[in-house]
């Protein structure tokens, strides 16, 4: 009789609902939602919400959803989800202002930055749109610039760089004005130059595609792309370190370099408290004496250049005699270049269009360069023929015609 009376209550539990499954029927389901969100269940609310939006158990009625949204969508990720609908027109009708209202509510920069995202996405998605969507973006790429030491910060600088080099956005045109869209500018070059070249380093490291591991190609990459800034590249760049497999230049890198990585993302701030636990008063000088030099090497040089790397004080004729097609180089003759061009409008054009180069031509131009240099055995890669061919069809594949040519050259030797 009791198992009796445990399944019938099982099957009505299914049917009409109760505290923990509510019922099956759409439109049960509905009711059943209804009456608990009228007695302040914000669970139901937003299931409510939910089947309105849908149209499910319910006629389709969006203001309803608004309506049931308000009350039941109470945390950040819930806001955040409705704000995610207005924006894709996916159930809700797309509503940027409604997506704006919902993102801020969250009151998380990460999800403000995603607001900044979907008005760049819709302005691109539609030129009629774009005069009003890229200021929007723009309002809160430079709103999260006060949101000190939140990565978002950063992923902001980066996107004002991209909006400088498109000419989307300036800060202005006098010479601190121009300081700044340089900067921003050169962060996004070195972004994405610095994310192929940390590519490029695995490679090396795991022997992918073919390729002999490295260790040497390997720390001549990571180390250039930790300079631009790529905190991967830093991270396992103070792996290494720590484990001995290469060389700490000041016996105290591997916690400048760690406290690099934290300025952008603080994602290793335990790890840096642990390395500097129990530290005497000299060894944290030390220590931070390593970071300001790198500091300091990024306000005179352009990136976090290590005393060894060969781009960071170049005399101006060695500067000038090395390969133009290398990214590497454009950053740095672009760099060399800021000082004049802030006061000097056809340097600072110059200086823009360096960037924007590096930027949209990075994945071939690494490849072919590091391609030639293999073919060559020059710039510190060790000549091999057939690694050469693999890293110029790899630029092929980016679309480098120089590459072909020279792969071409070579398969007719």
């Amino acid at each position: 009789m009791k198992i009796h009376v445990l399944i019938l209550s099982s099957f009505l539990c299914l049917l009409i609902g109760c505290a923990s499954h509510p019922p099956q029927d759409p439109q049960m389901r509905a009711q059943y939602d209804l009456r608990l969100a009228n007695q302040g269940d914000k669970k139901a609310a937003l299931d409510l919400a939910d089947l309105y939006a849908q149209g499910y158990g319910v006629p389709r009625d969006w203001e309803q959803a608004e309506h049931w949204y308000k009350i039941g969508a109470v945390s950040a990720y819930d806001k955040a989800r409705v704000a995610r609908m207005y924006v894709s027109g996916d159930p809700l009708p797309k509503n940027m202002e409604a997506a704006d209202r919902w993102f801020r509510a969250t009151g998380e920069p990460g999800n403000l930055f995603e607001l900044g995202e979907a008005y760049k996405a819709t302005a691109e998605a539609d030129a009629s749109q774009a005069s009003k969507y890229y200021p929007k973006a723009t309002e809160i790429y430079l709103e999260l610039l006060q949101k000190t030491g939140d990565p978002n910060r950063r992923r902001a600088q980066l996107e004002l760089g991209n909006f400088v080099i498109d000419g989307i956005y300036s800060a202005g045109q006098d010479a601190e004005d121009r300081r700044q869209n340089m900067v921003w500018a050169r962060m996004i070059a070195q972004e994405l130059v610095g994310q192929k070249l940390y590519q490029i380093a695995v490679a090396y490291e795991l022997g992918l595609h073919g390729l002999t591991k490295d260790k040497k190609m390997w720390l001549r990459y990571v180390k250039r792309a930790a300079a631009y800034n790529i905190d991967n590249a830093q991270h396992f760049y103070v792996e290494a370190m720590n484990n001995g497999e290469v060389p700490d230049p000041t016996g105290y890198d591997y916690i400048a370099w760690t406290r690099i990585e934290n300025d952008s993302n603080n994602r290793n701030v335990p790890l840096f408290n642990a390395l500097t636990h129990g530290m005497t008063e000299e060894q944290l000088k030390a220590a931070d004496a390593a970071y300001r030099a790198l500091v300091d090497a990024r306000q005179k040089y352009g990136a976090f250049y290590v005393a060894d790397d060969p781009m960071r004080d170049p005399p101006p004729g060695a500067l000038k005699a090395m390969d133009r097609e290398d990214p590497d180089v454009q950053l740095r003759l672009a760099f060399a270049m800021e000082s004049a061009a802030a006061t000097d409008t056809n340097t600072y054009k110059r200086v823009i269009d360096l960037y924007r180069t590096v930027r949209n031509h990075r994945d071939r131009d690494c490849r072919f360069v590091l391609g030639r240099y293999a073919l060559l055995g020059t710039n510190g890669v060790p000549k091999d023929r057939e690694v050469a061919a693999y890293w110029l069809r790899e630029a092929i594949n980016s679309g480098s015609k120089p590459a072909q040519t020279l792969l071409e050259q070579i398969n007719h030797q």
